[in-house]
């Protein structure tokens, strides 16, 4: 027979509470909503936007077990710190290079960038732009950068001279003729390196001619630009003679000691013409941030959006000038990649030496960097010599290098960072996270910064309908529809959709339009 069951009342009553909880649980009272209310934060988008904080950033661990130093620049070794046999750390300085005139450039640069920042404040209408003792102020200053930038042109015509006519031509016979002739005391294997040493110094001649008149012109920029032609012409000229002389081989009638004051003599001429091409450029950028004030000077307090433009673009292209020239600085200072003994050290104090020499060599078994790729942008907000945070703190690293352009297959700039100190933490092949601190001095300023805005990842909500910011209006959530661009590490570009003074959440994760919240003081 089938077997018959049945449900005795305590079942029945026991089946019913667990229906009526069930959709009590569905169905929230007042009191549970109200105490489900979210806490927010808000601020403001141009302090999220602030690109002052580190730099967050995901690199692979490689491992090195040796690092061959080359010369970033040329000329005679002033300071030797470290020597063979000697432990360095990662970014350590080796050695350093005279760079007076590397240290002039950047003071110079230094003063354009503040002017050009100056002139922004100006712009936006910080200070009184239209005042008759403003507009005097700026038309004195460009007045004076005009005089400053006529003697720097006429001091780059001399130094073409001396570098050619006094310093070069002790190596030529006939030197200022059609054609003028190597000494024949001087024996290059190469001899089609002569042929193009001798033709380019024979195309000189006209090159000093027109740098002479140029030293006299009052167009500055058409002068300034034509004589950096010139200059260059020069610097390629003394390239190949150096290339030249550093070849040249001993002879009976020519010492070693003899094609060393060769050497010494045409290495001084090129450090002079590559020094006053980096004072022409600053003198000229300098220059055209004086008109550029001069002309800001005139207009109203508040300015026009165009006016505005304009003088973010200066202040960009002051900081891109500030951080080439200090980018020439660093190239005069030799450091240590990895962390290691120095087991080559083939200079001494007072050596001269060419770019691209071998001037160290560091090994460790152990050593590991890591390597990474910024955006353009960020990599301009970062400094060789700057520190590093390794996942979270587990090791910590410094700065050695930064590509000069774009890796072709990433399309960005790969850092490098040195591990200084212990390394146990790290694996060779490892991804981990890193925390690239930022140059105060190289960090955007809030006008510009408000040309790009950037905000936090989470303070971004992707919805059905497209990307959301919320702001707060009676207590209520508010979206707002923006366009994404470029992700930044833990931030993101945003292209459209927001100004620098809206009031945005901060943290979008788990909230939705119409949601009533409680907005947290900072």
């Amino acid at each position: 027979m089938p077997r018959r069951y049945s449900i005795g009342g305590g079942a029945v009553i026991l089946v019913a509470i667990i229906l009526i909880v069930h959709f009590a649980a569905k169905t929230p009272s007042t009191d549970v909503a109200a105490s489900g209310v979210s806490h927010v934060k808000i601020a403001s988008v141009a302090s999220l936007s602030s690109q002052t904080g580190p730099l967050p950033v995901v690199g692979n661990v490689t491992s090195l077990s040796e690092a061959n130093v080359l010369a970033q620049s040329s000329g005679e070794i002033v300071s030797l710190s470290r020597a063979l046999g000697d432990h360095v750390a990662a970014g350590a300085v080796i050695a350093q290079f005279d760079n007076s005139s590397q240290e002039a450039a950047v003071l110079q640069a230094q003063g354009a960038y503040d002017a050009a920042e100056a002139n922004l404040t100006k712009a936006s209408g910080s200070t009184a732009a239209n005042s008759s003792i403003g507009a005097a102020q700026a038309s004195q200053g460009a007045a004076n950068a005009q005089t400053s930038a006529l003697a720097t042109l006429q001091n780059t015509a001399a130094a073409l001279d001396d570098a050619v006519n006094t310093k070069s031509d002790t190596l030529f016979t006939n030197s200022r003729s059609a054609q003028p002739a190597l000494l024949s005391t001087i024996i290059i294997p190469d001899s089609q390196l002569v042929i193009d040493i001798e033709n380019e110094r024979a195309g000189l001649n006209s090159v000093l001619a027109d740098a002479d008149s140029l030293a006299t012109n009052s167009d500055i920029d058409a002068s300034a630009g034509a004589m950096l032609t010139d200059a260059q012409k020069v610097a390629t000229f003394l390239n190949s003679l150096v290339a030249g002389v550093n070849d040249a081989v001993p002879s009976g009638q020519t010492t070693a000691a003899t094609i060393a004051s060769y050497q010494a003599a045409v290495g001084a001429a090129r450090s002079e013409v590559l020094a006053a091409i980096s004072s022409l450029t600053a003198a000229k950028n300098a220059y055209d941030a004086a008109q550029s004030g001069a002309q800001t000077a005139s207009n109203s307090a508040t300015g026009t959006g165009s006016d505005i433009a304009v003088a973010q673009a200066n202040v960009k292209q002051a900081q891109g000038a500030l951080g080439g020239a200090k980018a020439n600085l660093e190239k005069t200072i030799i450091r240590s990649p990895i962390s290691g003994t120095i087991i080559s050290l083939p200079i001494t104090q007072g050596d001269f030496v060419s770019a691209f020499s071998p001037v160290a060599q560091i090994s460790n078994p152990s050593a590991l960097e890591i390597e990474t790729y910024v955006t353009p942008d960020d990599a301009k907000t970062l400094s060789v010599g700057g520190g590093a945070s390794i996942g979270g703190g587990v090791a910590h690293g410094v700065i050695v290098s930064i590509a000069p352009a774009l890796d072709p297959t990433t399309g960005k700039i790969e850092v490098k960072i040195g591990i200084v100190g212990d390394q146990s933490a790290l694996t060779d092949g490892d991804t981990v996270t890193v925390s690239l601190d930022r140059s105060e001095a190289k960090a955007p300023t809030k006008a510009v910064v408000a040309s790009q805005i950037v905000i936090p990842i989470i303070a971004a909500k992707i919805t059905p309908q497209g990307p959301v910011v919320f702001t707060v209006a009676s207590s209520t959530l508010v979206a707002n529809p923006i366009a994404l661009g470029t992700i930044l590490g833990s931030q993101v570009v945003v292209s459209k959709g927001l100004t620098p003074e809206m009031a945005i959440v901060t943290d979008a994760r788990g909230l939705s339009a119409g949601q009533v919240v409680v907005v947290d003081s900072q």
